[in-house]
């Protein structure tokens, strides 16, 4: 990520890189584990998770939901709704999205809009080189800024 965007497109969306959690340039340079990372804002949750989905990284993205955390994706393409509860949950829902996203080069996000209060996120995103033509995602997060809820709409090729 190191002066390069995670994700294309019209808006470059990238960590800074005083951000705690940027993906370092170094491959040597280890991500935080668990013990080590307590988000003490939205900004900083969702700087890690937006770091982790865009190198797909499930060891990182699982550090910002909990045991209570729910996500839940409206498909319009198959009209199906998909709900995760809880860590194995959103371990299901991210390993069934990252088999998806196999060819990144055409990610993009036109809206991000992160929020202290209330603590809230809304992404606009899509890939078309992986099939997803539009998408868009809301996060609650808790007063210990883990993300409580996560709403998914998107839209696939048919």
């Amino acid at each position: 990520v190191f002066g390069s965007s995670v994700w294309a497109g019209s808006k470059s969306l990238s960590l800074h890189p005083t951000s705690p959690l940027f993906v370092h340039p170094n491959p040597f340079y280890r991500t935080m584990t668990e013990s080590e990372y307590k988000a003490t804002s939205v900004q900083m949750a969702w700087d890690n998770h937006f770091a982790a989905f865009g190198t797909q990284d499930m060891e990182k993205i699982l550090l910002d939901y909990d045991e209570t955390s729910v996500a839940s994706i409206f498909d319009w393409t198959s009209g199906e709704v998909s709900t995760y509860k809880g860590l194995s949950g959103i371990t299901e829902l991210f390993t069934k999205l990252f088999k998806e996203l196999t060819d990144m080069s055409e990610m993009a996000g036109s809206v991000v809009e992160v929020v202290e209060d209330p603590k809230s996120a809304w992404v606009c995103w899509k890939c078309p080189s992986s099939g997803i033509t539009s998408a868009t995602d809301t996060f609650i997060f808790g007063d210990d800024f883990k993300i409580k809820r996560q709403n998914v709409v998107m839209t696939k090729k048919a």
